[in-house]
């Protein structure tokens, strides 16, 4: 059957997809040669269907061109749930770009989206394979339930097409993404099976492809012991990578490689397995990536072993990105950190770390990395996509997500993706599910103002406190927090409202926040000590645990995790903001019984609540020095945590100095959206000096500012003039 294989996109983009043809054909393995091969789990949550099996398959089409001279080869492609292009045998790249979708979650996405290649070319012939290969390694894979391949292109002004010209085998020496046994022939070339029920709805991302960079190792050690050659691996930093293997059996035996990826040396080769054919070598590149700063491989005597990655990730433009340097070293050391893992979660979607690859159901890192990307890459093309796969499973699941505060945070990460870029039409498109979302949290409310009937409270923070989890608190340790959070969504609702014309909703909205602030302020603040509590106490409202969620406890808890976002979020205002949120900035809490470590991730909210009361200057270089323990801890990638909370070492989350050095330093500020009107007023904090580069859509402004001055450039659309009262810069685009 023939399928009208259109892209479909929200707005008109400068990256548009290649014509694509209704003639593709979606193509399979013949399920009468092949039992079993068409079903696939739809998530790594979902359990696998009956008779599922793993299995890899490629597809292949020799093209013959009209001239030998150089071309470009123009690529649509998707497979589900997984695909490897390769053109004249080389790997060009890995896909399809992730649909999205939510932690726990076990439905297919409304859309698959299709990955896009343009591929330089020359010779008469060019010869196309897609590996393909079934089951969902990481969470962030996603299959409507059934296989599929399908493949639409152009070469010289000639489509090139998926169809029954096509040829297809099995490659039953794959044995899972991470174990290849390469004595194992491929199967018997074989005519593809069209598919006749199409449950796909392809999209256009519009996002450029994925950039694979080979990296080699800084050091290499070899040892033998216990009759195998041990080599140890390590790289200059962590990298999101496949693992590469070059391998030579010098033996007549076959002999398999074991290797273990890790972020740093990993103890055991417990991560996959190549096998060699006797007196014979093979090159290997895993099919799943990993998060790898190490690689530790275990080779019989008699077989040498070479080890490399290819680090992919989102592509950079090197000659308009970001950088921060100035002359505290750590602080520089603290920025370069944050980008550099920043860069490797960047994916075609945002990761919280390559080692999790947990879906866009995170949204409290990423709303963390699109800001983070401001500052250092400038590209927010990801950002745009993320806010609308999104709100197309807030539409699918009725405003429903795993973690309750994050559904809060997708509004203000849109409404700053708004205000940073201008783009409306992105903006419009996610109205429905901004709708549907506040319809549901309207529904969480009691007779007494403020939320109380929530599916769960999560998520504040990693930390404990009398064996609660702020990950997943009960009532009294979690209430006030996501009512502040839904605080700050109707206020960024109702300035996205204004921003899109629709001024009587943007009224109403501040009305209902105006009374929402009222309710929470009578329930939650503590006249007497002056701060404000975490929730109601099981003497307020009796909360029965379920499953891994906690009862109520009978206890009022005080945290810094509360009071930053009543600050942050207006709960508290004036004089009583400040001198709160002063409180919440000093070393020892005041309430040492509600003590809870803020981590990496909620300092955040600790440095915007800094900035809001003015308190920067005083705090601001304190609180940047926390991530020295981060520098020296893990030098190659930055940990999820601090203090008794560890986890993995590539975690994005917790780099928001990444965005703070280069935005308080400068003190960029957005005038007017999409780069019309913005003004930067540098302020050095104490330092000695400091140099300063901001991606813009027209290339690099640079600042750098010591004890002599300022000076600023920017990119010749730009017109630079003093600010009122010269003070700092104020910079218009010239079209305007």
């Amino acid at each position: 059957m023939k399928n009208d294989f259109r892209t479909v996109s929200y707005t008109d983009e400068e990256l548009p997809a290649a014509e694509v043809s209704g003639e593709a054909m979606w193509l399979w393995l013949d399920p009468a040669r092949h039992p079993g091969c068409e079903v696939n789990p739809t998530t790594v949550f979902a359990g696998a269907p009956e008779g599922f099996a793993f299995f890899a398959a490629e597809f292949e089409k020799t093209v013959v061109r009209r001239t030998s001279l150089p071309g470009i080869l123009r690529v649509n492609i998707f497979a589900d749930p997984r695909f490897r292009l390769s053109v004249n045998g080389e790997v060009i790249g890995t896909g399809p770009v992730a649909a999205g979708g939510d932690y726990a979650n076990t439905l297919p996405m409304p859309k698959q989206y299709v990955d896009h290649y343009e591929i330089p070319v020359e010779g008469r012939t060019v010869k196309i394979s897609a590996e393909v290969w079934n089951g969902c390694a990481v969470m962030t894979d996603y299959s409507v339930g059934r296989c599929g391949f399908v493949f639409s292109g152009e070469i010289d002004g000639v489509p090139v097409l998926s169809d029954e010209s096509w040829r297809v085998r099995l490659l039953p020496g794959w044995k899972s993404v991470c174990e290849f046994d390469a004595a194992v022939p491929p199967g018997e070339w074989e005519t593809p099976a069209v598919l006749d029920e199409i449950p796909w709805n392809p999209a256009d991302p519009c996002l450029p492809p994925l950039s694979e960079e080979a990296i080699l190792p800084e050091t290499i050690r070899r040892d033998e012991f216990a009759g195998e050659n041990v080599i140890r691996a390590s790289f200059e930093r962590i990298y999101s990578a496949y693992v590469c293997l070059s391998v030579v059996n010098g033996t007549d035996r076959p002999a398999s490689v074991r290797f273990g990826a890790g972020e740093y040396m990993p103890e055991n080769p417990g991560t996959g397995v190549l096998t060699v054919s006797p007196s014979s070598s093979a090159e290997f590149r895993c099919l799943r990536m990993h998060s790898v700063g190490a690689v530790l491989v275990r080779a019989p005597f008699g077989v040498e072993a070479n080890v490399s990655l290819i680090y992919a990730h989102y592509p950079v433009d090197r000659t308009n990105e970001g950088y921060f340097r100035c002359s505290d070293e750590m602080l520089t050391k603290i920025y370069d950190l944050g980008k550099n893992t920043l860069e490797m979660c960047r994916q075609s979607l945002h990761l919280d770390s390559p080692l999790h690859q947990e879906t866009l159901g995170c949204t409290g890192d990423y709303a963390i990395e699109a800001l983070m990307t401001r500052m250092t890459f400038g590209d927010m093309r990801l950002t745009r996509l993320d806010l609308l796969r999104t709100a197309d499973y807030l539409v699918m699941t009725d405003g429903y997500m795993f973690h309750t505060t994050y559904s809060l945070v997708w509004v203000s990460m849109l409404r700053d993706y708004l205000r940073w870029t201008g783009d409306k039409t992105t903006t419009r498109a996610c109205l429905p599910a901004l709708r549907i979302l506040f319809r549901r949290f309207r529904g969480y409310f009691g007779e007494r103002g403020v939320i109380e009937n929530p599916p769960n409270y999560m998520f504040v923070d990693w930390g404990e406190i009398d064996g609660f989890q702020l990950h997943h608190p009960p009532m009294a340790l979690g209430q006030t927090v996501l009512n502040a959070f839904w605080q700050n969504a109707l206020i960024a609702a109702s300035q996205i409202c204004r921003s899109l014309g629709e001024t009587k909703t943007a009224r109403s909205l501040k009305d209902e926040a105006e009374r929402h602030r009222g309710a929470c302020v009578r329930e939650f603040y503590d006249f007497e000590k002056e701060i404000f509590s975490d929730g109601w106490p099981r003497s307020v409202k009796a909360v029965e645990g379920e499953g891994w969620q906690p009862e109520n406890p009978d206890k009022r808890y005080y945290t810094r995790h509360a009071n930053a976002l009543a600050v942050l979020f207006g709960l508290a205002r004036g004089k009583t903001a400040k001198a709160l949120g002063e409180r919440v900035l000093v070393e020892e809490w005041l309430e040492r019984d509600s003590y809870v470590e803020v981590q990496p991730y909620f300092m955040h909210y600790l440095f915007e609540m800094a900035a809001k009361t003015g308190l920067l200057e005083k705090y601001a270089l304190g609180m940047l020095h926390l991530w020295d323990k981060q520098v020296n801890d893990s030098p190659k990638g930055l940990k999820e945590g601090w203090g008794l909370f560890r986890g993995d070492c590539s975690h994005a989350w917790g780099g928001t100095p990444t965005y703070q050095l280069p935005l308080r330093f400068s003190g960029f500020e957005m005038k007017k959206p999409g780069f019309r009107e913005f003004s930067v007023d540098p302020d050095l904090h104490g330092l000695e000096w400091a140099e300063i580069g901001i991606p813009t859509p027209w290339g690099l402004l640079t600042i750098r500012a010591d004890g002599n001055g300022v000076s600023v450039d920017a990119p010749e659309v730009f017109e630079i003039s003093r600010g009122p009262k010269g003070k700092g810069f104020v910079i218009h685009r010239k079209a305007d």
